[in-house]
């Protein structure tokens, strides 16, 4: 019998997973929309129609038996995320009352540090300021009290991939923060990770992935919407050699040395 997998969300991270597991694994999609539901047919995904606060038949149906990955973003610009937070935990308790999961790993976000400052490793305390990184905490939370076993979190760093840059989406804009550290990790490095957790079931719950380097970001951004032919990404203060890096800088090291993954895109500067 082939192995299942259940992308819960299948946005831009989910179709990545969809064409790395798609080898070994029959894949369920879920998506809201009418025509991403073909689009996913016709991708060979199995489509399952289903918006979060739903009834969750279909979804519990899929997740028999199943490694699922918990991927469903809570929107940026909505400033209220009880009704999201409240909606994830339902789907939490009931992919492990009323199904009976192989696995679940949830996608979450190192901005449940927050406003941290120094080396962040997997066991430094989270400290969230955002309604995104309360929420994320909650949820991680939930999961770890409801599937001690069977489950893990994997908070990732900020996304890079082929079509996806955050050089892109400053372009002509004015920062400030120029000495503090770039935390990113790369699309690949993503899916490496989640085969590993997937594959060798480690017994710790909390794992988080960023890349090895950490340009400042004064240095980095401007630098990378000059290679990539956009517009100025100007700061409001200057680079000062004389400091070593302000905010957090995530060190992933103990989970990449722990699931024995090697990092593809070590530093930012080559994603």
């Amino acid at each position: 019998m082939q192995n299942k997998l259940l992308l819960c969300g299948c946005g831009w991270l989910g179709g990545y997973a969809a064409e790395h597991f798609k080898p070994d694994f029959a894949i369920t999609g879920t998506t809201r929309s009418e025509s991403k539901a073909q689009q996913l047919d016709s991708q060979g995904i199995q489509p399952l129609l289903f918006s979060l606060g739903e009834p969750l038949d279909g979804l519990i149906e899929a997740a028999n038996n199943s490694v699922v990955i918990l991927n469903i973003p809570p929107g940026r610009r909505n400033p209220d995320l009880t009704d999201f937070t409240r909606a994830m935990c339902e789907l939490i308790t009931a992919l492990f009352t009323k199904a009976s999961p192989e696995l679940v790993i949830f996608v979450s976000t190192t901005s449940v540090y927050g406003d941290s400052t120094g080396i962040i490793s997997e066991s430094s305390p989270v400290d969230p300021v955002t309604a995104s990184g309360k929420a994320h905490v909650t949820i991680e939370q939930h999961l770890i009290q409801t599937a001690p076993q069977g489950s893990y979190v994997l908070r990732l760093a900020g996304l890079v991939g082929p079509d996806r840059h955050p050089a892109n989406t400053l372009a002509g804009r004015t920062l400030s923060g120029a000495n503090q550290r770039v935390n990113l990790i790369h699309i690949a490095d993503v899916m490496q990770v989640l085969e590993a957790l997937i594959q060798q079931r480690p017994a710790e719950q909390i794992w988080h992935l960023c890349s090895a380097e950490h340009p400042k970001r004064g240095t980095f951004y401007p630098t990378m919407a000059e290679q990539r032919g956009r517009e100025n990404i100007d700061f409001t203060d200057s680079v000062d050699d004389e400091n070593t890096g302000d905010g957090k800088q995530i060190d992933a090291s103990a989970t990449i040395e722990k699931l024995k993954v090697k990092l593809k895109y070590p530093s930012p500067w080559d994603m």
